[in-house]
Formats: structure tokens, sequence, C-alpha cells
């Protein structure tokens, strides 16, 4: 049986590790999961835009999401991204997904050509009326919104809609869909405006950054479950801030870039990101790994 998603709490946005010849490394998967967990990660998200997704094969999709859910053995809830242009496709992955032993799927809009509110709740509720599993919305992914009002109308259409990861910089919308949609629970996306969102009625995260600090976000949600608003800020301003802007400046790079600081951790055996990606240059590198040493993430 599918378990809740525990809210304040970091769900663990995982990249996926490829080894130097570009192939799936499983044993470097299980090497992340087992980290993110034993650092504080209370949940992971697989195949969401960190991990890589629109770079793999259905069949290579399917292997990630067993692989997570086989090393995570139970030990947190696992949510997995069924991310698609065709609704179909999505639909057999979230079946996929449903079969491996997820407790969550996750969906973003479509990428391509449908961006209009009309075929987002389509695909959202299509998804959602084919799997008996709890469904989240995906609203920021590659940038496209969806708005409040579709995001409304789906969990009204789908009760199965349990939860929405908001990965737009845009607190104030964050506060719109909590008090417009009450009943679903809010996920902050955007590892910049984190405590922002956190004000704004979000009850967790779901971020990139997770992959290396789940120690620090998980201290981060605790203080603001308490109501220590600025410990919470302070935590952030302190110990995540830089990461942030080192892992997420150019975003182009940022799946890299967290690849590099894994491997420098000895978390993962390879940076390597497939293409259309591209590894940063040995300057970057070098740049965030001493801002990685000055925060004491080494």
């Amino acid at each position: 049986m599918a378990r809740e998603l525990p809210v304040h709490a970091t769900h663990a946005l995982l990249v996926t590790p490829f080894t130097d010849e570009h192939a799936l490394d499983q044993r470097s998967m299980r090497s992340l999961v087992d980290f993110v967990l034993a650092t504080g990660a209370q949940g992971v998200v697989a195949l969401g835009t960190t991990g890589e997704f629109f770079t793999m094969r259905p069949d290579e999709r399917v292997e990630v999401m067993e692989t997570v859910i086989d090393a995570v053995a139970g030990r947190v809830p696992v949510t997995v991204g069924v991310g698609a242009d065709s609704t179909a496709s999505a639909v057999a992955l979230a079946r996929q997904a449903r079969e491996a032993g997820a407790d969550c799927v996750m969906v973003p809009p479509p990428f391509y050509f449908a961006r209009s509110a009309a075929a987002q709740r389509l695909h959202f509720t299509t998804v959602a009326s084919a799997v008996d599993l709890p469904v989240m919305i995906y609203d920021g992914a590659d940038g496209i919104e969806v708005e409040t009002a579709t995001i409304a109308s789906v969990a009204e259409a789908a009760p199965n809609v349990r939860y929405v990861k908001l990965a737009l910089p845009k607190p104030d919308k964050v506060a719109e869909v909590v008090a417009r949609v009450p009943h679903l629970v809010a996920f902050a996306g955007d590892d910049v405006t984190l405590v922002e969102a956190l004000r704004a009625g979000a009850v967790g995260s779901a971020i990139a950054t997770a992959n290396i600090q789940s120690a620090d976000l998980s201290k981060l949600h605790a203080a603001h479950a308490s109501g220590d608003l600025a410990g919470a800020t302070a935590l952030f301003a302190g110990r995540l801030a830089a990461t942030v802007l080192a892992t997420g400046n150019p975003k182009s790079e940022f799946i890299a870039r967290f690849k590099e600081v894994l491997t420098a951790l000895g978390v993962i055996q390879s940076a390597t990101v497939r293409p259309p990606l591209s590894p940063i240059s040995a300057r970057a590198r070098e740049d965030l790994l001493a801002t990685m040493e000055a925060v004491n993430v080494h």
C-alpha cells in the first residue's frame, strides 16, 4: 500500500548516475540513495528533471525506478516522475511505477506543444485516473506554469491528486495555491526561494540541493515546523545559500554540478551527464569544489 509523503521534510530530487560510457550506474544509484537517507532525507524522488529522465529510453526509466525502490527498501516513501509529452506514455510509466512499488507519481505538464489549460487538465486527470496511487502535480517543469485554477480543477476532478510541487520562483503563487486548494500538500520545488515558499505555506521540499545537503535541509524544515522562522532563515543563509548559488549558476549546468560534488564526495563514481547536457569546465569544477569546501561540504 502506498504511504503518505511526510511533511516538514526534505524529499531528495535524485540525480541519475551514469558510467563514463553513459550507461546507467546501478551501484552508484544505490550508494546515492543510502547517502541521502543517512543524511536526513525523509523521501526520495526519482526521474525528475534533475534525474535526466529526458535522456533515457523507456526501459531505462523502468530500470531506474526499480533500482531506487529496491535500494530504498521501504525506509522512506518513493515518488517517481512520469514526465512525457504523450499522455499515453505518461500513463504507461505511471502504471510501471505502481507495479514497481512507488508510493506516488509526479506528473509534469506536457512539454512541447499542448500548453493550454485544457490540455494540461486532460493530461493530469488522465494519468491520475489510470493508477490507484497518489499523484503530485509538478508546476514549473521546464519553466512551464500550471495556473492555480487548473491545479484546483484537477484536484477536484481526481481525488488521488494529493500533492503539488511548486518549482517556479514565485512564493506568492505558493500562497495562492495553498489558499485555493487547502487539501493539497504543497512542496517547495525551487531551491533559491525555499524559505519564502515555506513562509507562504509549503510544508516540505523536493529540491536538488538535497542530493548533497539533506542534513541541513532536514534541520531547516524542523526549525520552520517548530515556528523558528529566524532559525530556518539563518540555516539557509549560513549553510545552503552558497551551495544553491554555486550549483545553480548557470542553470543549464546544475545537474552536472551536483554530479561533480557527489563524485568528489565519493558517493557516485562519475560526474557523467548525457547529451545534450555537457560536463562543466575544469575551472568551473575547481571553483565549485572550493565553495563546497568553504561551507564544509566535502
